[in-house]
């Protein structure tokens, strides 16, 4: 007989009300797999990210904004234009 089968098996045998804390239990496990899953996959991002700050540190590519107004450096970066319209 599978497992299933066997847990299935003593579940009938129990009150309605046990029944239904079996159900919550199967429901509380299956969030656990869940939430597991989840937080395997915001670390897989986190270890990403730091590779790709990692990898802009090597390149180099914050070099020359020290001490420069870091909106000013951005603007530039951008190449900001007043979009307004002209009267």
């Amino acid at each position: 007989m599978r497992l299933d089968e066997i847990i299935q098996q003593h579940t009938k045998a129990l009150p309605q009300a046990l029944q239904a804390e079996v159900f919550d239990f199967v429901l509380f496990l299956e969030q656990k797999q869940v939430n597991k899953l989840l937080m395997a996959d915001q670390l897989y991002r986190k270890e990403q990210l730091k590779k790709a700050l990692d990898n802009a540190v090597e390149l180099r590519i914050f070099d020359g904004i020290d001490g420069v107004d870091g909106v000013v450096w951005q603007n530039e970066q951008r190449q900001d234009r007043n979009i307004g319209y002209e009267e």
